[in-house]
């Protein structure tokens, strides 16, 4: 429902999607040697709906608006560009570029945190769920109240143990247990790296070809059911037993110097007044009324500690 209004409100008022925030205090520039301003790329997979490249609403992903409405705006002191990239192009770009790198909306993992610098955290969001087709000799039988709220968790060492085929989007990083669980289970395990991959393996799974389920976020599922209604209709989306209820996302960067450098300026940036704010509430504009009340009631639970991870 939240998707559909949303979709209806970006057809009728373009601009009510493009509120912009309030510039920060003025940093001092970043020069390179030649005097001009430091680049800074930020670099990413375009999975929508993160990323939107084309339709009604190209350019309106949550990352999207991120990067034009928040962070670009606020490291003025950076000539900014995008480059879309497949996952491997995207390590490779963190690994060895001299330059700054960045990438938004990355998770955090001991091997990670050995290849990349990382930000603070920048939001906490709600992980991915176990996506099957409702026919599915192990999907739950159809319940009266369909809100994720209600929804059966399912443990994926179940699914596993059973046989099921996973298509994978990436290399994403879904959470420690489940990531030692696919690693065990290697040999049911595909993944896509192209960069339509959390689509396309949509689009697989309604068509019963090659995978049995899928790892993605509810927000995902929602946005491929309101482009392919017919196909969508075919699926259902459930927690995972194993999983945190919330996990922090965060921007990985380039370990070079210049790379750290960017790390330091934005979070500079994140700790300005609103910013954060700013940032939690263009991923919550994806989620239905009912995740948006989960993170709501966790933000009161957890007060200053919402960003912040207790082992740092």
């Amino acid at each position: 429902m939240a998707l559909k209004l949303l979709l209806l409100i970006a057809l009728a008022w373009p601009g009510l999607l493009c509120q912009a925030a309030e510039p920060p205090a003025a940093p001092v520039a970043v020069r390179a040697s030649n005097g001009t301003l430091e680049r800074l790329v930020w670099a990413g997979a375009p999975y929508a709906p993160m990323v939107i490249r084309e339709g009604s609403l190209r350019g309106r992903g949550y990352v999207d608006r991120m990067l034009a409405e928040v962070l670009q705006p606020g490291l003025p002191q950076y000539r900014h560009e995008t480059l879309h990239v497949s996952p491997t192009r995207l390590d490779r770009e963190l690994r060895e570029s001299d330059q700054a790198v960045c990438s938004p909306a990355f998770s955090r993992t001991a091997s990670r945190m050995t290849r990349y610098a990382f930000t603070s955290a920048i939001f906490r969001f709600l992980p991915v769920g176990v996506v099957m087709r409702r026919d599915h000799a192990l999907a739950p039988a159809p319940r009266l109240d369909p809100q994720p709220l209600s929804l059966q968790a399912l443990s994926l060492q179940a699914l596993l143990d059973r046989g099921v085929r996973l298509g994978l989007v990436g290399y994403r990083a879904h959470g420690g247990m489940v990531d030692l669980m696919l690693g065990a289970h290697a040999a049911q395990v595909q993944r896509f790296v192209l960069n339509t991959s959390n689509q396309s393996v949509l689009a697989m799974l309604a068509r019963a070809h090659a995978v049995d389920a899928t790892l993605v976020y509810e927000f995902e599922l929602s946005y491929f059911v309101a482009l392919q209604p017919e196909l969508g209709k075919q699926l259902a989306w459930w927690p995972l037993e194993e999983l945190d209820e919330s996990q922090l996302s965060y921007i990985a960067c380039s370990v070079s110097p210049a790379g750290r450098r960017a790390v330091l300026a934005i979070d500079r940036l994140l700790a300005q007044p609103g910013v954060r704010e700013r940032l939690q509430a263009l991923y919550e504009q994806w989620l239905d009324e009912g995740s948006r009340r989960r993170l709501k009631e966790l933000r009161l639970r957890m007060g200053p500690l919402f960003w912040r991870d207790p082992r740092d």
